[in-house]
């Protein structure tokens, strides 16, 4: 079982929605989320889209810590920059807010989230944050980057199961993102 932890975003629901198409899907708040990550059948945690930043979420963080490594984690848009964060990074502001944008993106070789996936390659990005990239951690290798700016947009850890998307892979202005989140629970469960 998967248990979205849900912070409140619009986009929760189509979150929830793609990853029931792959296995059963569980939605807790960050308050409810901590016990119920406990739970034996839950097999992967993934952290929601959702408003503000990273700091704002210090229960998804301290979930975060509990299990990385020991069970596989996913993290969109906001997800993503709270397991970034919490791996070292560093969360600012972008120049360009991107709410209901479709842009392309550059895929690095050998990721197994774009297994079987090519470009062109476009993404709906609803984001006004970013992370660094000179605050990367090498706890984590970039598998997408902004094809205009050097600004990543998915990084992958294989041996502690941690994956994230800046952008949203359940958005309609996404490509294979259907395919996509299919490459990465296929990972997980292995």
């Amino acid at each position: 079982m998967i248990l979205l932890i849900d912070h409140r975003d619009s986009f929760t629901r189509n979150l929830e929605h793609l990853l029931s198409e792959f296995g059963e899907v569980r939605v807790a708040d960050r308050k409810e989320a901590s016990r119920i990550a406990d739970e034996e059948e839950i097999r992967i945690l993934a952290f929601s889209p959702g408003p503000g930043c990273p700091a704002d979420y210090p229960d998804t963080k301290s979930i975060f810590r509990k299990w990385r490594g020991r069970k596989p984690i996913i993290g969109v848009c906001l997800g993503f920059q709270l397991i970034l964060e919490e791996e070292g990074a560093r969360t600012r502001r972008q120049d360009t807010v991107l709410h209901g944008a479709r842009t392309p993106i550059k895929l690095e070789a050998g990721s197994c989230a774009y297994r079987g996936l090519s470009e062109p390659f476009h993404v709906g990005r609803y984001h006004s944050l970013q992370i660094a990239p000179p605050s990367l951690p090498d706890s984590v290798t970039v598998t997408a980057w902004d094809q205009h700016r050097r600004v990543p947009l998915s990084f992958e850890n294989l041996d502690l199961r941690l994956f994230g998307f800046q952008y949203h892979p359940e958005s309609f202005l996404t490509d294979h993102g259907r395919e996509l989140i299919g490459n990465v629970l296929t990972t997980c469960l292995e």
